[in-house]
């Protein structure tokens, strides 16, 4: 986000460092709501960062939010829960992938280090091609 989606003028090294070491400690839901603020998310988009986020709290700070969750015996619920918790964080890993990688392209950054990984392929093929839709200019 702090190279994509940036905030007015154009980053330098030295704004990045300060960025970086400022924004370091940050939480999740930080990065989110500074990225509702630099871009429109398409609806489903959206729906999954805040999906996502929920999960992700509840996972890490307090797993008696999560309905089910029993490692008594019953191991069901807890078991589904992780695995779609899984599966959301490599869907965000995708979609901010590709949205870098796109990036990457067009302002021609394209470094021969770009990983040449099916898992990034998978991710520029499926997200690559609606990044534009997924990440809209605010004045939109």
């Amino acid at each position: 986000m702090t190279f994509v989606l940036q905030k007015g003028d154009s980053l330098t090294s030295d704004m990045l460092r300060a960025q970086e070491a400022a924004e370091r400690a940050k939480t999740l839901g930080y990065f989110l709501s500074e990225l509702r603020k630099r871009a429109s998310l398409d609806d489903s988009l959206d729906a999954l960062l805040t999906e996502f986020l929920k999960n992700r709290n509840d996972f890490i700070h307090d797993l008696s939010r999560v309905p089910g969750w029993n490692l008594q015996g019953d191991t069901a619920a807890a078991l589904t829960f992780v695995r779609e918790l899984i599966s959301q964080a490599e869907r965000v890993m995708k979609v901010f992938t590709a949205l870098i990688l796109v990036w990457q392209e067009r302002t021609g950054l394209t470094a021969p280090e770009t990983p040449h990984h099916d898992w990034f392929r998978s991710a520029t093929n499926t997200y690559g091609p609606i990044v534009d839709d997924l990440f809209m200019s605010k004045d939109a």
